[in-house]
């Protein structure tokens, strides 16, 4: 089972280094081959015009007889390959070809397989290439150039870079000795690849390996464990000046993690273009909040074709960030949304500079659509959402392919018997929900406040929630282990930012919400403060975090300042006050906290949101 769990791991690390790393080496010594190019480069006189430039080419056994070479301009050529059958090309070969030609000269390669094979170390650095296309092709021994650190001394040409339905073929030695580890990191220019480009694209890339008979001589347990380590505490910035197009589609086993760099860490403040599309991605999409403020002059961002489920709050942050007029597109069609609601159709009616694209969904059209139908009906929408007016229906089968808008209540399952007995209904819930709060009131007084506030929105006269002292950005900032981050986002958030189940709240996270450039202690500070609370989601993890114990401390400052109000402690797991930091076992033993998997955790800890300050009595 443990070899197996590694298995599925190699696959995840394979989906991070295609995400921003297609990588290919040579079957030479690359240290003594980039040595080789430098020697011959000092040593031997350029070539500058079109004839010594086609004569230096025909030198190339394997490219001269698979390529074409043309001159496109004055200093431009144009390089094209069909590499059929057996037949192989070696990018060391170009790089000795290529350092020998004048400076100012450019190339244009493109190259397109019929079954060949090519032999392409990334980040395809060659001197003097300006763009590369590859289509169609496998490479092999791709990996070898991680650690080579003389390829961050071949210049960075690469303007253009294209890959269309490239298969990876892999060996497991190759993988194993190219992993990060503490003493041994990957280059800058393997993690960040050509950073001077204004265009990346990578569509259905693909890997295999070749020789899987060999797994079990590897420790790829540890190996694993070290890169995930070295990768985590790295935390590298590459910086893309120019990039104005990035795209990673048509990977079926990309993971979430995979985009984090240049969605968060690296700098590309020019990106007009991101796409992430047919990746089988579900919460990504959450990770771009703040997506005007990362990408001030975007125009598109493209997640069709995932498995996307729920439509998160997207901002319009338009003209406070740059006086641009454009409207950036969040193309979010043919994912696998089901349902919408008045809340989520309430929050477009504000945009002026972001269109949010949801159509193509299989939305189930039932009785609980009456109050959108009723909304768009009723609402004159921005220009950018009259496409919400033609909304299809996937389920049921009886109004499969109808838009929206043209069915009945009578279709929507609203029956007139329905309608009619609907006041009975409630008025009989709410005679039994009266006899039993008169029955139960003395045991479950507390129980009984947080559902009345959290289901109907009632408050107790003696509970005064209003009289606010300051206004603060956030309801809640989430002190949380990187290990429990899954559980934030696909369970935390929709629960509570949603309007659902009463009220929407405001979260502040650390992936989503801490200032870029700040130190993590000013950060955690800053975001303390700014919240009316902090709720402490404590696991075995976070109890190991050095991080996460500074949240606390810094939480539990703000709580006595505040009286015990400001801090809220959740449980995940089993935890015991075992070994437990002195100053946590007697906040735990004199704070009452909240444990996932209360039948009522969601309402307490809604109630405990909302209750942001109290009225001393002596005031």
């Amino acid at each position: 089972m443990k070899n197996y769990l590694t298995f599925l791991n190699i696959y995840h690390l394979l989906g991070f280094g295609l995400a921003l790393n297609i990588f290919t080496v040579t079957t030479e010594k690359n240290n003594d081959l980039v040595a080789k190019q430098q020697q011959m480069n000092s040593s031997v006189d350029t070539f500058t015009n079109f004839s010594d430039v086609m004569k230096e080419f025909e030198s190339l056994e394997n490219w001269s007889s698979l390529c074409n070479i043309s001159q496109t301009g004055h200093t431009t050529f144009n390089i094209v390959c069909i590499i059929k059958g057996d037949s192989s090309i070696k990018l060391s070969e170009f790089r000795n070809f290529t350092y020998r030609v004048s400076s100012n000269i450019r190339f244009d390669l493109s190259v397109t397989c019929e079954d060949g094979i090519i032999h392409f170390p990334w980040p395809f650095r060659a001197d003097k290439l300006n763009k590369i296309y590859i289509k169609d092709c496998r490479i092999k021994d791709y990996r070898t150039d991680y650690k080579n650190q003389l390829i961050n001394s071949i210049p960075d040409t690469i303007e253009y870079l294209q890959m269309d339905n490239v298969t990876i073929i892999l060996r497991i030695g190759e993988l194993y000795d190219s992993l990060s580890k503490a003493h041994s990191p990957i280059t800058r220019a393997t993690e960040c690849g050509p950073e001077n480009a204004f265009s990346i694209i990578q569509r259905g890339t693909k890997a295999n390996f070749e020789d899987m008979y060999n797994f079990f001589l590897f420790d790829l347990d540890t190996a694993i464990e070290q890169y995930n380590h070295y990768f985590n505490i790295q935390k590298r910035t590459c910086l893309y000046k120019n990039l104005e197009i990035f795209e990673i589609s048509g990977m079926k086993n990309l993971e979430k993690n995979n985009v984090n760099k240049i969605v968060y860490t690296d700098v590309a403040e020019n990106l007009k273009i991101l796409n992430f599309s047919g990746n089988g991605m579900f919460d990504t999409i959450y990770k771009l909040q703040g997506w005007r403020l990362r990408f001030p002059v975007m125009e598109y961002i493209d997640f069709s074709n995932n498995n996307i489920k729920v439509i998160p709050m997207i901002r319009d942050y338009g003209m406070s960030v740059k006086k641009t007029k454009s409207v950036g597109i969040i193309d979010i069609r043919r994912n696998n949304i089901t349902s919408l609601t008045k809340g989520i159709i309430d929050s477009f009616y504000n945009h002026e500079f972001v269109k949010v694209d949801i159509s193509e969904n299989p939305f189930l059209c039932d009785c609980g659509m009456i109050e959108v139908m009723e909304y768009l009906s009723s609402k004159t929408m921005p220009k950018a959402y009259d496409y919400l007016g033609s909304l299809k229906c996937a389920n049921p089968s009886n109004v499969r392919g109808r838009q929206l808008l043209s069915l009945s209540s009578t279709e929507l399952n609203c029956n007139t018997e329905t309608v009619i007995n609907f006041p009975i209904v409630i008025m009989c819930i709410i005679a039994i929900t009266l006899f039993i709060i008169t029955l139960l009131t003395i045991y479950f007084r507390n129980l009984i406040k947080v559902i009345l506030f959290t289901r109907l929105n009632i408050n107790f006269p003696c509970e005064v929630r209003n009289g606010i002292n300051e206004d603060k950005e956030y309801d809640a900032f989430i002190a949380y282990s990187e290990k429990d981050v899954d559980w934030v986002i696909r369970t935390a958030l929709p629960k509570l930012e949603s309007e659902d189940a009463g009220k929407a709240c405001r979260l502040c996270l650390h992936h989503r919400d801490f200032v870029i450039g700040n130190t993590i202690a000013d950060n955690i500070f800053n975001s303390v403060e700014n919240s009316y609370h902090t709720i402490l989601l404590i696991s075995s993890e976070f109890l190991e975090s050095e991080w996460c114990m500074m949240e606390f401390r810094t939480a539990l400052r703000k709580s006595l300042n505040d009286e015990g109000r400001h801090l809220i402690i959740v449980l995940k797991g089993n935890i015991t006050l075992d070994n437990v930091d002195p100053d946590l076992k007697s906040c735990l033993n004199s704070h009452t906290y909240l444990r996932i998997g209360d039948v009522l955790f969601w309402d307490k800890l809604k109630y405990a949101i909302s209750f942001r300050y109290k009225n001393r009595q002596n005031n």
